[in-house]
């Protein structure tokens, strides 16, 4: 197991807890779907004395305790026998994970709680199988499909851009924490803020899981109704063009020679240079990756021209 799963785990389990433990008002039975203990597992984290902890897997070893005759039919198992179903590194092997989730919707209690967590990218890795890499859109469409209200979705979701890097892995964990019918009237945040994904040339891309949040966060520090301009023009500026509307955005600003001069996502692209002439007139959002963001509003800061980050 790598260690961004364990760790990934570990916070929706405490985050999500008051859920999975509210559906039981004595011990919590908990089932952990690819169990077996090849390089570590999460029983660990449930050893609490009401927990119950049951292993279920393909093949018998260390850690299974239950070996289904059929994948997708766990007749071992009856209805509503869980409070809290998990799983790990499995649902990319799975060649139809949709029977698996409905199976999974079956053996959960009403209001029952599931947490997955698959990779997103990474080598092929066949175990027999090697079928899928997952996006928040697919996670939701599997719960939706088995009648789970969709609690959480994501893509190398972190709770904060420092001290995370051990969430940081080639993996790129999809997550995904859903619910069975009743749900909870209890409401709880999203858990992760941002995203830090690990790009194919190696480096760490830092965002927002949530575009929104940001440029309302950044909307409030204005004050008035001036259009923006968005200092990047490249998908980040894309993106947060979609978020802040076309009506309200004037123009983008590149310190790329190659972008200067063109349109970009139907709006013109202005040199620094054109920009500081102008920048009075507009508020000025900062639209680039995190590093870049920094050296950008250095930039800006030395020509005593104010802007907002998406970063903090």
């Amino acid at each position: 197991m790598h260690r961004s799963s364990y760790v990934r785990m570990e916070y929706l389990l405490n985050h999500y807890k008051p859920l999975w433990q509210g559906c039981s008002d004595g011990l919590i039975h908990v089932l952990d779907i690819g169990s077996y203990d090849q390089n570590g597992t999460y029983k660990d984290l449930l050893r609490e004395e009401n927990i119950v902890y049951t292993g279920l897997d393909m093949s018998k070893g260390p850690n299974v305790d239950i070996v289904p005759k059929d994948i997708y039919s766990w007749d071992e198992i009856a209805d509503e026998s869980f409070d809290l179903v998990i799983s790990g590194q499995v649902f990319e092997h799975i060649e139809y994970p949709w029977l698996t989730v409905k199976e999974i919707e079956r053996i959960m209690k009403p209001s029952g709680v599931f947490i997955m967590i698959a990779p997103n990218a990474g080598i092929e890795h066949k175990a027999p199988l090697d079928c899928y890499r997952y996006f928040s859109q697919g996670l939701e469409a599997l719960a939706k499909w088995a009648g789970l209200k969709v609690l959480h979705a994501g893509v190398a979701g972190v709770p904060s851009m420092e001290g995370t890097d051990d969430w940081v892995s080639e993996w790129n964990d999809a997550t995904l924490a859903a619910q069975k019918l009743p749900a909870s009237k209890t409401e709880l945040d999203e858990p992760f803020r941002y995203e830090r994904r690990r790009m194919l040339d190696g480096s760490v891309s830092d965002t927002y899981k949530d575009w929104h949040v940001a440029v309302c966060e950044n909307k409030k520090k204005f004050h008035n109704d001036k259009q923006y301009i968005l200092f990047g023009a490249g998908i980040f500026g894309g993106e947060i063009l979609d978020v802040i509307g076309a009506d309200n955005v004037y123009c983008f600003a590149d310190n790329s020679v190659d972008k200067q001069g063109k349109e970009m996502y139907g709006k013109r692209v202005i040199s620094y240079e054109a920009f500081k002439q102008i920048s009075k007139d507009y508020n000025c959002l900062v639209t680039a990756p995190r590093r870049a963001s920094l050296e950008i509003k250095q930039q800006l800061q030395r020509d005593d021209i104010c802007c907002g980050t998406l970063f903090p």
